[in-house]
């Protein structure tokens, strides 16, 4: 077992004897993660240390500017967060640094910019029945050619698909959909009303905002439906906030379901 002690010799062993200490550990090998042959697959929750150092052709980029590349799966009627940000030395990426590529590897979205001077974001949406592949790519460096071991940034993947288990249209009961962007900033959304079976029945879309709220009578688009919500959005992670209100009007009570995402 090694143990932090000798860990920290060993890295001090490599920097000694002039081997590259590389943050970015997916460049090793003989399956570089630099390309649509990656295989650096991520998972909601997700969170990896890159750099952009430029390696010797070892390293499969034959001492070309790096690239690194991401494999995400899209479940169905769902959304998701690719994030980069915590930029170290001189990497200052562009929104054309971060692009989101479909398998044949054709530009679908390039990142918005969050935070000026480091926090780029791809915010997407499958509404489609199947699952959709996509490719994450970041290159672009500000450095370039002199990239080195410190230019480094970190990633991190979500799924940011909010859920309601439960609207009741049926009998005399009404449900409304209050759902507010917390976000400072525009993005869009859109509601997938699912049968108790699981089928949609519904999907409205929306825009919103910054700090809008959308107050949706989900009778007018689910009539004699009951069900559950799924909410797919490019406003990122954590970046709705809501809940579903069930009217009984024969007796004046109300129930009330909070909208949710997966937890971190």
């Amino acid at each position: 077992m090694i143990t932090k002690r000798n860990a920290a010799v060993l890295l001090v062993g490599a920097t000694l004897l002039g081997a590259p200490v590389r943050a970015d550990v997916w460049d090793f090998g003989n399956d570089p993660d630099i390309g649509p042959g990656t295989d650096n697959a991520l998972f909601h929750g997700s969170e990896q240390v890159h750099d952009l150092a430029v390696g010797p052709s070892s390293f499969g980029d034959g001492g070309l500017p790096d690239e690194d590349w991401y494999l995400t799966m899209a479940r169905p009627f769902s959304s998701y967060q690719f994030l980069v940000d915590s930029f170290t030395g001189d990497l200052d990426l562009t929104v054309t640094g971060l692009q989101r590529l479909d398998p044949s590897q054709v530009v679908q979205q390039d990142a918005a910019i969050l935070e000026a001077g480091g926090a780029l974001s791809l915010g997407w949406v499958n509404a489609a029945a199947v699952d959709e592949t996509s490719y994450v790519r970041v290159r672009g460096a500000a450095c370039g050619s002199t990239c080195s071991t410190s230019d480094t940034y970190r990633a991190r993947f979500h799924d940011t698909t909010y859920t309601v288990p439960r609207f009741n249209n049926s009998g005399s009961q009404a449900t409304v959909l209050l759902v507010q962007n917390a976000t400072d900033r525009s993005c869009s959304l859109t509601a997938f009303f699912m049968s108790n079976a699981g089928s949609m029945v519904a999907n409205p879309s929306f825009s919103l905002g910054a700090h809008e709220l959308l107050v949706l009578a989900s009778a007018s688009v689910a009539p004699n439906q009951s069900g559950s919500v799924r909410i797919a959005h490019t406003c990122g992670y954590g970046g709705l906030s809501g809940k579903a209100v069930s009217v009984e009007p024969a007796t004046g009570f109300t129930f009330d379901t909070l909208v949710l995402h997966r937890p971190h």
